[in-house]
């Protein structure tokens, strides 16, 4: 049976005529927890993927359908929210181009990051640091269409 998520759990926070068609950058903030910044192609279905694994979690289903992979830290702090009722937004920050979507992504988390060094909210990407470090230590592979 799914799970139908209480209305109004998280509020988004942009215009109503803003084209959630195009590419862009988002961003979820939980209360008291911290913020995420993430990229997408499209940001309407990528928006909408946050509640459904929220869903997900809450029905014991496994992250995108593939029972090999866990939820991401974002996942569990936006479950978390959800259970305890605690604030949530998600926010486009800016739309752009899909082929520069990545470095606008990392200069928004940079961003976040300097704020966070002045007080502001914890950051909450990369949070998985032993994965961060398997990764550094992997060579680079270059994936041919």
């Amino acid at each position: 049976m799914r799970t139908k998520l209480r209305e109004g759990w998280y509020a988004p926070v942009y215009d109503d005529e803003l084209d959630l068609k195009q590419s862009g950058i988002y961003e979820w903030r939980i209360e008291g927890v911290g913020l995420y910044v993430g990229k997408a192609k499209t940001l309407r279905s990528r928006i909408r993927h946050y509640p459904n694994n929220v869903r997900r979690m809450i029905d014991g289903k496994p992250w995108r359908g593939n029972s090999n992979r866990d939820f991401r830290d974002v996942h569990y702090h936006l479950r978390q929210a959800y259970d305890d009722g605690t604030g949530v937004t998600v926010a486009v920050l800016e739309l752009c181009e899909p082929a520069i979507r990545a470095e606008r992504e990392r200069y928004w988390i940079e961003r976040r990051r300097e704020e966070h060094k002045a007080g502001g909210p914890q950051v909450l990407n990369a949070t998985r640091r032993i994965e961060i470090d398997r990764l550094r230590d992997t060579p680079l592979r270059r994936i041919k269409n």
